[in-house]
Parts: structure tokens; sequence; C-alpha cells
């Protein structure tokens, strides 16, 4: 029952029951495996939290894995939701082993993942594009920077669409 309470017991308190549910379910994974997470966040409800909630998946899930291939206790996840004029700016920054494979006809990186079925079906690398596609509905886009071993994505929402 303690673990069961501990796990309901929110570090990070967004403004909304779903946002709540993602980062800390994603800052638990993180922790466990010896990942530094922080999350400066408050979602007040500009944009439908389902396809936040789809940038919120693909983009951690993407930021846990880069610093799942690091030494423990190297990697560490950075998550912020700044607001210009009528602009969210969702901001998500990590360590990675600083090595970066394009895919052909891409301006992403390719997935480093490996499918189950590769001959069949590619399930994977296909988190950053949906990410893109959900900024395009709000009038946005999506940037990536890297410096050394840090990767840094941006992701502009415009809001009241």
């Amino acid at each position: 029952m303690d673990e069961t309470m501990q796990e309901l017991e929110y570090k990070y308190v967004t403004g909304n029951a779903v946002t709540d549910v993602i980062i800390n379910d994603k800052c638990r994974r993180a922790e466990k495996a010896g990942i530094q997470f922080d999350a400066d966040f408050w979602y007040g409800g500009e944009i439908p939290v389902f396809d936040l909630g789809i940038i919120l998946n693909n983009l951690l899930d993407n930021a846990i894995e880069a610093c799942e291939k690091l030494e423990s206790g190297k990697g560490f996840i950075r998550i912020t939701l700044k607001r210009k004029k009528q602009f969210l700016l969702l901001e998500v920054e990590n360590s990675f082993d600083g090595d970066i494979p394009i895919r052909k006809g891409s301006s992403f990186p390719a997935t480093t993942k490996q499918s189950v079925l590769p001959d069949i079906v590619t399930e994977h690398g296909i988190g950053l594009e949906n990410v893109r596609d959900v900024a395009g509905r709000y009038f946005g886009g999506v940037n990536i920077k890297v410096k050394g071993d840090i990767f840094h994505v941006t992701v502009m929402l415009q809001q009241g669409n």
C-alpha cells in the first residue's frame, strides 16, 4: 500500500490531471534509470490536453531513451513551458551521447530503436513527426538545436485559433 501511495504523490503539479500523470510518470521512469529530471511546467488549458499529451509523451520518451545510453548519473532532462504573447513554448533539453543519425528525406534525426518486425513495418521514428504535425495544427513548429552533448527541442504552439 505504501508503494501505491508513493505513486499517487506527485512531485510535479502542473495544473491539469493528464499532464500531471504524464510528467510524473516520465519523472519516475527517468529517476529509476539514474537520470536527473526537472520540470517547470504549468498548463493552463490553452490547447487541448490530448494534443499536448502527444507532444509530451514523444519528447520525454525520446529524452529518456537518449539519456539511458549514457553512464548512470550522467543524464539529465529539463522541461519547461513558457508563454510569450499568444504562443506557448514547450522546451525539452536533455543530455545524449552526441551521435545524431539523420534520416533520409527528413529534417529530424533517425530512430535508433530496433523494430520488432524490421522487414515488415517500422513503428519507430515517427515521434518527432507526430510532434511536428500537432504543432502545425496550432500554426506552430518544432525547432531542434544540438550543442555538444545537449539536445534541445522547442515546440511553439499558437493559442486561440
